[in-house]
């Protein structure tokens, strides 16, 4: 005990987010001390146990048992509990303390101890705190920008490789560059989204981007395949079915992703108008920055780095556009807190 509390605080004061633990063991009955890795949200501190098959100590917590936190010297007495890998308070613990603790990650077979501290306790403790909320359109905007404009390189150069192949092999070549664009943008969202949308599960996410985003390909590929032929066509007809494919062409990732934000958002449908104007915008982007600089015999080269150029401008502009709704609509909504205050 003596060597722990020498060598405890030092170990705490050199790595952050490190702090010392004490406890009393249940059957032992000694005091113990070590350094733990947690990170402190709202009145909660949640404590990482790494490789917890071959510790014992986090198993007096599998009941609530008292338990003392210290960081700079100041010492705060809670209750710690387990939380166990598998459950909704695991999984909205764990997603707190990735985001706080970025170059960490949390293992989903890691247990969690978490420690709940008396209401309105004053943090002097030092520990990282912040809400996952804290600088939402900064991470939104560039995670998503950064996502889409890798995502896209795949359709601006499949676009370029497959314009003069038949008509079937594009389509086909397009969808499939759609599907990797999809993917990407759907992880790249999902990394944002999963720590302040308790309960939203990554791969339901992505799995309704890729759909949306193929839909939108789908409509798309049918627009280039038969415009001509509809321009030409009567207003009375071309016109309603301009309309249609371009609305159906901004909801349709729109609506995939409401279908799994419904359940835990407030006014989810928002996020569908949302999703239309960002991509709106990023549309508007791209046709606006390549259209003058695509010219009629260019070399490939050429074409593909304006078109990567092109995305990255759309990519940025529909981040940043659906970051500000974001914002707004998670600031309305009582379904994701900003820290947990009773996670049991």
């Amino acid at each position: 005990m003596l060597v722990s509390a020498l060598c405890v605080p030092v170990l705490a004061q050199l790595m952050p987010n490190v702090a010392e633990l004490r406890y009393q063991g249940r059957r032992s009955g000694r005091r113990i001390a070590l350094p733990v890795a947690c990170a402190r949200i709202g009145d909660t501190v949640v404590v990482r146990v790494a490789r917890a098959e071959s510790k014992t100590w986090w198993r007096n917590f599998t009941t609530p048992h008292p338990a003392s936190i210290r960081r700079d010297g100041r010492w705060v007495n809670g209750m710690a509990h387990v939380a166990y890998p598998g459950t909704l308070e695991h999984e909205e613990l764990a997603a707190y303390y990735q985001q706080i603790l970025t170059h960490c990650e949390v293992p989903v077979a890691d247990p969690l101890v978490v420690i709940e501290l008396p209401p309105h306790t004053k943090d002097t403790s030092g520990l990282r705190h912040q809400s996952p909320r804290d600088g939402l359109w900064r991470r939104w905007t560039m995670t998503v920008t950064a996502g889409e404009a890798v995502g896209f390189t795949a359709p601006a150069l499949v676009g370029v490789l497959v314009r003069d192949a038949a008509p079937a092999t594009a389509a086909a070549a397009l969808l499939a560059a759609g599907l990797w664009e999809g993917t990407v943008l759907g992880a790249a969202q999902a990394r944002v989204l999963v720590p302040v949308v308790p309960g939203l599960r990554g791969r339901s996410w992505i799995t309704a981007t890729v759909l949306g985003s193929m839909v939108a390909w789908s409509i798309a590929l049918v627009a280039m395949t038969v415009g001509d032929s509809v321009a030409h066509g009567p207003a009375a007809v071309s016109v309603p079915l301009t309309i249609l494919g371009a609305v159906s062409l901004l909801l349709s990732i729109g609506i995939a992703q409401w279908i799994v934000l419904r359940p835990l958002v407030t006014r989810a449908y928002r996020w569908i108008a949302a999703t239309a104007a960002g991509w709106l915008g990023g549309l508007a982007a791209f046709v606006a920055l390549t259209s003058p600089l695509w010219q009629p015999g260019q070399p490939f080269g050429l074409v593909v780095v304006i078109g990567i150029a092109g995305g990255l401008v759309m990519a940025a502009v529909m981040a940043a556009v659906t970051g500000w709704f974001l914002v707004a609509i998670l600031a309305t909504t009582s379904a994701a807190p900003a820290a947990p205050k009773n996670t049991r």
